[in-house]
């Protein structure tokens, strides 16, 4: 990741002249990339510069579909579109307000026509291709899913945030499963996670056929142990793994 991705900050703006896109409780943020904005609920789960970091470090073809698993707002798939102007972006959230929003903002930054997004489970991804695009397989697939087990941490009583940050209503197998069964052979799959899982992370993946092979550890100082882990991984690919060195989380 280079020096640049990592600082990449951003910023809010709540009082904005765009009434007609916004509801009650919900800002405008500037994404800072080519003019693009995201709507964001503040009583809903907002994204953390974990997303900045991923979309930073998925790649892609002007030819590819990128495909963002538990999409939420939508800023990871739609930076990962703009940054590497891969020509369609399909995207899955399974929450109906974080969906609403995300399709919102794509009306908004006016991308309706290379961007679509669904509200449904990820397990159904491979029948929503079929059905809406007339293909299953893909060339990329990247996701920020929830972090933490329900048994890691206290759930903070709101189902709506929970489920974006708990595994409550999908799990890191189901997660590796739609990957590998979306993607193409040879197809990348770009996720982050919590870097305390990697152990369970690596086994899920190669339990899908999904070989990791870019790794990178993400700390949010340099003397402190890392939080978070990048991971990208190639479906059907051979042994063998690289750890590329020291980053730095976009909030330090």
């Amino acid at each position: 990741m280079s020096e640049k991705s990592q600082k990449v900050k951003i910023k809010k703006n709540e009082s904005c002249s765009y009434g007609n896109f916004l509801f009650d409780g919900e800002r405008l943020d500037d994404l800072e990339y080519d003019g693009l904005k995201i709507i964001q609920n503040k009583n809903l789960y907002c994204f953390s510069s974990d997303a900045v970091l991923l979309c930073n470090f998925v790649k892609a073809k002007k030819s590819d579909t990128i495909v963002d698993l538990c999409s939420g707002s939508g800023v990871v798939g739609i930076l990962a579109q703009a940054k590497t102007k891969a020509k369609n972006l399909i995207m899955i959230e399974k929450q109906p307000a974080l969906f609403d929003m995300c399709q919102r903002s794509l009306k908004l930054n006016n991308i309706e026509s290379r961007a679509k997004v669904f509200c449904a489970d990820i397990l159904d991804t491979s029948k929503i291709l079929k059905e809406n695009f007339n293909f299953q397989e893909v060339d990329v697939v990247c996701a920020n899913p929830p972090y933490y087990l329900p048994t890691q941490k206290k759930l903070s009583g709101k189902s709506q945030i929970d489920i974006a940050k708990f595994e409550i209503a999908m799990t890191l197998d189901d997660l590796a499963k739609t990957a590998s069964k979306i993607l193409k052979f040879g197809g990348k799959f770009y996720m982050i996670n919590d870097s305390d899982r990697i152990v369970e992370i690596l086994e899920k993946l190669k339990k899908h056929n999904l070989m990791p092979k870019t790794i990178q550890f993400v700390f949010p100082k340099k003397e402190q142990n890392s939080n978070v882990v990048l991971i990208e991984a190639v479906k059907g690919g051979k042994e063998g793994s690289k750890i590329l060195s020291l980053a730095l989380s976009c909030n330090s």
